[in-house]
């Protein structure tokens, strides 16, 4: 990964001199098919093209254009990238939009109660996200079985909302 940190760099540079961004952003997890030999390979079995190089990105929902994007390299070199939680991937990639008043919506690889309580008390980010079941800050009456198809829950607190929808 250092022999293109340089040129990646750059083109992320260009990504944000470029793009008028909108009010709506994504954080974004991709993988690319690929199975030649790199260290940061990953695999995932559950998927169509099982190997390849994960991204993750920050994408402009309106335009779909690239603001900031990251390669998963596996274990990271000690420094600002050390960590590849869900929470420090998403920090690293909303550092350019902080305190800008825009929404971010997340997949379930990102969603936590911590990082939507950080992005709208220390980065002014509203958030949207998908809970796994099994997260311990969902209210037991949610994750009730058996509503009928259709129905929601719905339940508020100070800052946050959640909603459960039967499909």
């Amino acid at each position: 990964m250092t022999h293109i940190r340089t040129f990646f760099e750059q083109f992320v540079r260009c990504c944000q001199e470029t793009n008028i961004l909108h009010e709506y952003m994504t954080a974004e997890e991709m993988r690319l098919a690929f199975r030649g030999r790199c260290p940061f390979r990953v695999y995932i079995p559950n998927k169509p093209a099982k190997d390849g190089i994960k991204i993750l990105a920050l994408v402009d929902a309106r335009s779909f254009y690239i603001y900031n994007v990251e390669v998963y390299p596996g274990k990271q070199p000690s420094g600002p990238y050390r960590s590849n939680s869900a929470f420090s991937v998403v920090e690293r990639l909303i550092m350019t939009i902080s305190k800008t008043h825009r929404n971010l919506t997340v997949d379930d690889w990102f969603t936590s109660h911590e990082l939507m309580m950080d992005l709208l008390t220390e980065h002014r980010l509203t958030a949207t996200g998908t809970f796994h079941r099994n997260k311990r800050c969902i209210p037991p009456a949610f994750l009730k079985t058996g509503k009928e198809l259709g129905n929601s829950i719905f339940g508020f607190q100070k800052n946050i909302s959640v909603v459960s929808y039967a499909s």
